[in-house]
């Protein structure tokens, strides 16, 4: 299912409260800017071409094409068929999880055996319901998380740790296609991905 009424995106700043969420629907050329406008804070997004949205983001092709974990300025992000789909104009803190997925109430029952805890999939899913897409194709290779600050240990562990972004830090993404994005204001509060506190975040539409 495709969306025929969701709105272009017009220039403007939104503040997503913690644990909230915003829907866009971009032109080739927009920038987005993400801010942590109190430090230490994730923030999910999801993105599909607005001609195909059956064509996502992804993360493990954009990991191949630039052959680093961690997403950084210059760079580019890819969809499932290669193609772009945005470019890193500035970024303040160069550390976002690359491995794709996403919090959900499924993996904190296995991960800290809390139950029907808000996740950034259910944001994610409530972007899409906006937009007018198909929330049954939202996948975790379609989502990157800005700021999330994941060590690699050589002994394979993977470690999540409370982000080194400072207050005002912000990357800019420029969009390469039309695009859907899906951004959810993290809720975790059970692991260090937050610092254990949620805060609100800017996004501005130029």
């Amino acid at each position: 299912m495709t969306s025929i009424m969701a709105a272009w995106a017009t220039p403007g700043t939104t503040i997503i409260e913690p644990k909230g969420r915003l829907a866009l629907k971009l032109r080739t050329g927009q920038r987005l800017t993400v801010t942590d406008i109190k430090g230490q804070q994730v923030m999910d997004f999801i993105a599909a071409m607005v001609d195909d949205p059956d064509e996502r983001l992804s993360a493990m092709f954009t990991r191949v094409s630039s052959g680093k974990w961690d997403l950084k300025q210059g760079y580019t992000i890819y969809s499932d068929k290669c193609n772009p789909m945005l470019r890193v104009v500035h970024d303040d803190n160069g550390i976002h999880n690359m491995t794709g997925g996403y919090c959900t109430k499924y993996s904190n029952a296995i991960r800290y055996g809390v139950e029907e805890t808000w996740g950034c999939l259910d944001n994610l899913e409530g972007d899409w319901e906006e937009l007018g897409l198909d929330i049954t194709k939202i996948n975790p290779d379609q989502c990157i998380s800005l700021f999330m600050n994941i060590i690699h240990h050589p002994d394979g562990r993977m470690e999540i740790v409370e982000p080194t972004t400072r207050p005002g830090d912000r990357i800019v993404l420029e969009a390469l296609a039309d695009l859907y994005v899906g951004l959810s204001n993290c809720p975790e509060e059970h692991n260090p991905c937050n610092a254990y506190h949620v805060t609100e975040m800017g996004v501005a539409v130029e």
